[in-house]
């Protein structure tokens, strides 16, 4: 049975870093082996939800905010065996739940555009973003 937590009492880190490993997400810090960075930024994040199926970790996303002005959702992941039975669109809902009022950005990954258009995500007409490493997402 599929349930789901919001905050890190259950974490279990290293399995973070296999899940983020998996779906390809994290990948410049993972490289590196930075799992310092990693741990710090779930931890000073505004809210974090994980799915778990028992003890196994399968999915988990993030939000950065100020908790008024604006929110941003970072790092969404589900292991690829439990893409597409709804354990993403929990995640986010619980993500989500609470913040009705406040404007919410995230960046999506190829390919799953639709599924935040389905959560009522639309795209942003001016959107920019630096990064200090060559990134697909970004033109040029």
């Amino acid at each position: 049975m599929i349930s789901y937590e919001l905050g890190l009492e259950k974490m279990n880190w290293s399995e973070l870093f296999t899940l983020y490993t998996k779906v390809g997400m994290l990948r410049h810090l993972l490289e590196n082996k930075e799992f310092d960075k990693i741990k710090t930024a779930f931890e000073k994040s505004y809210k974090v939800v994980t799915a778990w199926d028992g003890e196994k970790l399968i999915g988990s996303c993030r939000m950065l905010s100020d908790g008024i002005c604006y929110g941003v959702v970072f790092d969404v992941a589900v292991l690829p065996e439990y893409q597409k039975k709804g354990v993403g669109k929990e995640l986010m809902t619980l993500l989500l739940k609470g913040e009705e009022e406040m404007p919410i950005h995230l960046t999506a990954t190829f390919g799953n555009e639709s599924f935040y258009q389905t959560l009522g995500f639309k795209k942003h007409k001016s959107a920019y973003a630096k990064y200090p490493f060559k990134s697909k997402y970004t033109e040029g």
